[in-house]
């Protein structure tokens, strides 16, 4: 199989040569093209084929978010946002994803040749891995009319839920994860959402899902009971475990396991959700590389819990989906934009 093509957009010389090196240093990755700045780009892709570009926030004549945007509208490609701006502002790393970057990789901000390379790895990892993404296909639906966000609906669901819907995702599940919390109707069921992402991102990311529904959603604290209508991100760089305490399930927010490649695990939270509430649980694993999830929601389903998968045509990245579903461990695969009608079909509500 001949390398993926790989176009560079930075406007520091530096970087476009050091990732032109490491790039080209790996036997299935290839840098095409470079270009310092979007327009200069936009040339480039009217006469090179490319299969993966990775993409500066801060440049001349067109910011990396405006260029994105257009991308995603005109020529969707996969895209590896690699920006200081995704460190020291989490918001834009969030709406770079939100745009269609399939990742983002932060800049380090001092040492910048020695921060670098110690990203090496997670840069080819990650434009790897988007390469094989399927971006641009699945565009955003838009919300229903009577699903506009609702701050009313944030307030008036404070009962403790009797059932609890643990949803896991990795690549491509930002976006997924959107659509569906856009479709949620306020009185679903407490959520627990573990999406794989750094710890500067998750408040954003919360933040951000918040605004587009009609749940309430926000990063889990130690302690906080799971309560119908809200939705609770798992912290970056954390793990969370469910408890019960007598009505009420509380979720305990723990340090990385050493044992798991994954943080936060969603293995760990779906297979603590298995023990405590059983056949009053939902699990849904979403689009992702990887295996993370696959035992877990099979625990899920052997306690009696309702379990599904985001099928693959949908998926950007079919990874957990499928070891889930080879795994045994879902009931039944389904597109993306039917899970929030699953969620509804299985708490009763109309």
């Amino acid at each position: 199989m001949p390398p993926y093509r790989v176009l560079v957009i930075d406007d520091s010389a530096f970087i476009r040569q050091f990732l032109k090196e490491i790039i080209n240093d790996t036997e299935d990755l290839r840098v095409v093209a470079t270009a310092a700045d979007p327009l200069k780009a936009v040339e480039v892709l009217k006469k090179t084929e490319v299969d993966v570009i990775t993409l500066d926030v801060e440049m001349p004549h067109m910011d990396g978010l405006e260029f994105l945007r257009y991308l995603m509208k005109f020529r969707p490609l996969p895209v590896v946002m690699i920006s200081s701006w995704t460190q020291e502002n989490s918001e834009i790393a969030i709406q770079a994803l939100s745009l269609g970057a399939v990742d983002v990789v932060a800049k380090p901000t001092l040492g910048i040749q020695s921060g670098m390379n110690e990203r090496k790895e997670e840069i080819i990892n990650k434009i790897r891995m988007a390469a094989r993404a399927k971006v641009g296909r699945f565009p955003l639906s838009t919300p229903p009319a009577d699903s506009s966000p609702l701050p009313s609906a944030h307030e008036g669901l404070k009962t403790t839920t009797d059932k609890i819907i643990a949803i896991g995702a990795s690549t491509g599940g930002t976006v997924a994860l959107t659509e569906i919390c856009q479709k949620l109707r306020p009185n679903v069921p407490g959520i627990l959402i573990v999406q794989h992402l750094p710890a500067m991102f998750t408040p954003s990311f919360s933040a951000s899902l918040n605004q587009i529904s009609r749940i309430r959603v926000k990063e889990a604290e130690d302690g906080e009971v799971i309560t119908s209508g809200l939705a609770l991100v798992v912290p970056g760089g954390k793990n969370l475990t469910v408890r019960k305490s007598g009505a009420q399930y509380l979720v305990k927010i723990g340090p990385k396991l050493a044992r798991s490649i994954y943080t936060p695990s969603i293995n760990h939270t779906f297979h603590s959700v298995a023990e405590v509430a059983g056949v009053n649980a939902m699990g849904i694993i979403l689009t992702g590389m990887g295996d993370d999830g696959a035992s877990g929601l099979k625990a899920m389903r052997e306690k009696g819990a309702y379990t599904i998968a985001q099928d693959e045509e949908s998926s950007v990245i079919y990874g957990m989906p499928q070891k889930a579903w080879e795994n045994k461990a879902a009931v039944k695969q389904v597109p993306l934009s039917k899970i929030a009608d699953e969620i509804h079909r299985w708490a009763g509500i109309a």
